[in-house]
């Protein structure tokens, strides 16, 4: 019951950004919406209600990432870029999830290009970026090994943050490993 309640609220909370965009493109409405709706402010009270209809008292997630997140430890090279890491990859991967979480971004950036940001239940918010294909639109819910995304060979923008802190290369490294080894 609970899962068919969080698919009927963040439908309508789409829904609703969608309808309120399109009557800002249209001229009806004049107020700059995209600018409310994606400062920091907005972006992490969004975030908390996502996480807030993931979390479940006493319950326990279980992860598993048998398909797409072990792939991404298979990088040859990883270099430092803006607050994430920038790894190279021979050959192209799907990306998937590793837990169950929200897409609190999806789009284009100047840096890492096609980008994904996902905010994960254990409270990390992972960014997936130089992808070359997006697979989730912003505000929905995912589970484990959906697809997030392709990328060909080349490099993989990825950064995590927890608590305001950035994980640095062997921490991202074993939450990877972390998230592949749980059942």
């Amino acid at each position: 019951m609970f899962k068919k309640w969080k698919w009927i609220v963040m439908t309508i909370l789409v829904a609703a950004i969608m309808l309120v965009i399109r009557l800002e493109d249209n001229g009806t409405l004049k107020t700059p919406v995209r600018k409310l709706v994606t400062t920091s402010a907005d972006m992490t009270y969004l975030t908390e209600l996502g996480q807030s209809l993931l979390k479940k008292e006493e319950e326990k997630i279980v992860v598993s990432s048998d398909i797409g997140q072990s792939d991404l430890l298979s990088f040859s090279k990883a270099e430092t870029f803006q607050e994430g890491f920038l790894l190279q990859y021979d050959v192209g991967l799907p990306v998937h999830t590793g837990q169950e979480g929200l897409v609190v971004f999806t789009g284009h950036t100047k840096y890492t290009g096609k980008t994904m940001s996902i905010s994960y239940a254990d409270g990390t918010t992972v960014s997936y970026g130089m992808l070359d294909s997006l697979a989730q639109l912003p505000y929905t819910s995912v589970k484990v090994n959906d697809l997030i995304g392709m990328k060909q060979a080349g490099q993989l923008y990825m950064s995590i943050e927890k608590d305001s802190k950035h994980y640095s290369l062997e921490e991202i490294v074993q939450w990877l490993r972390t998230d592949t080894n749980e059942n």
